[in-house]
């Protein structure tokens, strides 16, 4: 099964061509599942389509849910699911503080097992707000488990950081790491060294890891066995000549 998530920058840059390259980059990496952050409402001021369903009815594969903010209906979240979706929730269904609306859910049985996938874009302002969100998202989680859960998005923060500490205290596993222990080093999503729109920005920012991918099981179920882990959305690919997102994408297969 092979799972990614991707921030497809929810911006006006060279727009008409990302979309384009956007839709080819996840043909290519041809996921199961992949969780979509920063998608617009409106693929273009012509049309009231949300790029969620823009990409499953251009790829013509995917189950497609979008999920606008109710604080800020002009973005949202998105599963695309080559699985039946069989539950679908917003964590602003919940009753949790307008600062908490940073995560949509859904369920999928694949091979007779449920599994639930939860898709977060916390908060770029404060680790405090992050803090709190991904301990709100983690306690919805718990209280919604299914055998297998997968959390995955961009999270804003790095791999030290309290966020992300909470989660692996938690007994989440971060693919990323998983990989490393095989010998391949956990490669950076947002990159300020080649990624042609930000290297201009702040050149001397590191880059940094903040789109990841976890997973957890119930006590008593086998673990899922992480097969590789990679980003995409890294090279210039095709006429367009234009990198997809300010963000990559990060891709697992796991089993």
């Amino acid at each position: 099964m092979k799972i990614a998530t991707f921030n497809i920058w929810n911006k006006e840059i060279e727009w008409e061509k990302r979309i384009h390259v956007i839709c080819s980059e996840i043909k290519r990496v041809d996921p199961d599942i992949i969780a979509l952050q920063e998608v617009r409402t409106s693929i273009n001021s012509e049309s009231n389509m949300n790029v969620a369903q823009y990409i499953s009815e251009e790829l013509g594969s995917f189950h497609c849910i979008f999920k606008e903010y109710p604080d800020s209906p002009d973005e949202g979240l998105a599963f695309l699911s080559k699985f039946p979706i069989t539950l679908t929730d917003m964590i602003w269904n919940t009753d949790t503080h307008e600062s908490n609306y940073c995560a949509i859910r859904m369920t999928f049985r694949h091979a007779d097992v449920d599994y639930g996938i939860t898709n977060v874009h916390l908060n770029w302002r404060t680790a405090e707000i992050r803090q709190e969100q991904i301990m709100t998202v983690h306690q919805w989680i718990f209280d919604n488990q299914k055998s297998y859960e997968i959390l995955c998005g961009d999270f804003n923060d790095v791999p030290d950081s309290n966020a992300h500490r909470y989660l692996i205290d938690n007994d989440w596993t971060d693919v990323a790491l998983n990989n490393e222990k095989n010998g391949f080093d956990a490669q950076p999503t947002l990159d300020y060294y080649t990624n042609t729109y930000l290297k201009s920005e702040e050149i001397s920012r590191k880059p940094l890891r903040y789109d990841w991918i976890l997973l957890k099981n119930k006590t008593g179920s086998k673990s899922l066995q992480i097969e590789s882990v990679e980003i995409f959305g890294d090279k210039l690919l095709d006429q367009y000549t234009v990198l997809p997102s300010d963000h990559y994408g990060v891709l697992a297969r796991v089993n």
